[in-house]
C-alpha cells in the first residue's frame, strides 16, 4: 500500500495540525488506556512499551483501518530502517526517526509534527549516579543531522519537518577566536571523572558563546566527530562517557547539547 501522504505526530512539545479526514496518522507509545483516536491511526510502540520480553520485534504496529499482514509488514520495514540508521548513529535510533526514515517509502508526502529530536539531558537531583536517563541511549545529535539530510535530500513538496528546526534564539552570548569544538572534543577525550570541576567551568563557557561565533569556527565533520560524546551503548556495559551519569554536569552538558544542535543546523543549511 502506498500512501498520497502520511502524517507523524511525535509526543515532543508542540501543536499539530488537525487531522484530514482519511489522512493515515501515525502516533508513537500510546497508553495502554488510550483508544484510537482517530479511525485512520497507526500507532506504533517499542517492544519495552509493548510489554515485549524480548527485542526480537523492536516495533509493535496496531491500525484498526489496515489488514493484519500490512502491519506485519510495516513493522519488518521499521526493523530494517532501524537496523540500517543503527550502523550509521553508533546505537538503535529513536522510534521517531526510524518511522521518518520508513515513511518516505510509504508515502507521496510526510508530514511530521511534535518531533524535534531534541529531549533533555537534565537528571533530577537525586537521582542514583549508576542509574542512565532513557534518553541517553539515543544519539540525538546524530539524529538531528540524519533528518536534516532528508529534508536536504527530499525537499518540502515530499518531507514537511517544522518541529526540526531550532527555536528563534537571539545572537547573544560571548565572542570567541578560539576554536571550542576542538577544544571541547579535547576536554573529553582527556576528562577524568575527578575533573568535574574543570568540565562545569567549560561547558559552562561553551554553552555562553554567541551563535554565530560557534558555527564561524565549526565543522560539519567535527560536530559528527563529538556525537559519541551525548549518548551511551546498550551493547557495553562500561562507557567512559561518565558525565552522562553526574546529576551536577547534566544541566550544562544538555545546555551544550542544545547549543551544538543549533550550530548544527546553522551548519547545515548555510
Amino acid at each position: 500500500m502506498y500512501f498520497s501522504s502520511l502524517r507523524l505526530c511525535g509526543n515532543g512539545p508542540g501543536v499539530a495540525e488537525n487531522t484530514v479526514t482519511n489522512q493515515p496518522t501515525v502516533t508513537f507509545n500510546p497508553p495502554a488506556e488510550r483508544p484510537f483516536s482517530v479511525r485512520d491511526e497507526i500507532q506504533i510502540s517499542n517492544w519495552k512499551h509493548a510489554g515485549l520480553q524480548t527485542d526480537c520485534r523492536p516495533f509493535v504496529v496496531a491500525a484498526p483501518c489496515l489488514e493484519p499482514a500490512w502491519c506485519q509488514r510495516l513493522e519488518d520495514l521499521l526493523k530494517n530502517s532501524a537496523i540500517a540508521l543503527e550502523a550509521v548513529l553508533g546505537c538503535f535510533p529513536s522510534s521517531g526517526l526510524v518511522a521518518v526514515h520508513a515513511a518516505l517509502q510509504l508515502a507521496e508526502q510526510v508530514q511530521v509534527y511534535r518531533m524535534p529530536l531534541k529531549p533533555s539531558l537534565i537528571r533530577p537531583a537525586g537521582m542514583s549516579p549508576r542509574k542512565p536517563l532513557p534518553c541517553a541511549f539515543h544519539n540525538w545529535l546524530g539524529e538531528r543531522r540524519l533528518g536534516l539530510y532528508l529534508l536536504r535530500e527530499y525537499g518540502p513538496k515530499r518531507l514537511l519537518w517544522n518541529s526540526l528546526a531550532p527555536e528563534a534564539l537571539t545572537d547573544s552570548g560571548a565572542p570567541t577566536d578560539s576554536a571550542p569544538l576542538a577544544i571541547l572534543e579535547n576536554l573529553f577525550c582527556q576528562a577524568q571523572s575527578d575533573q568535574e570541576d574543570e568540565l562545569a567551568e567549560t561547558l559552562d563557557w561553551l554553552a555562553g558563546i554567541e551563535r554565530r561565533a560557534l558555527a564561524r569556527n565549526a565543522e560539519e565533520t567535527r560536530l559528527t566527530t563529538l556525537e559519541q560524546y551525548f549518548f551511551l551503548s546498550r551493547h557495553h556495559p562500561v562507557t567512559t562517557n561518565w558525565w552522562l551519569f553526574n546529576n551536577r554536569l547534566s544541566a550544562p552538558l544538555d545546555a551544550v547539547l542544545q547549543r551544538l544542535m543549533v550550530c548544527q543546523f546553522d551548519l547545515m543549511e548555510s
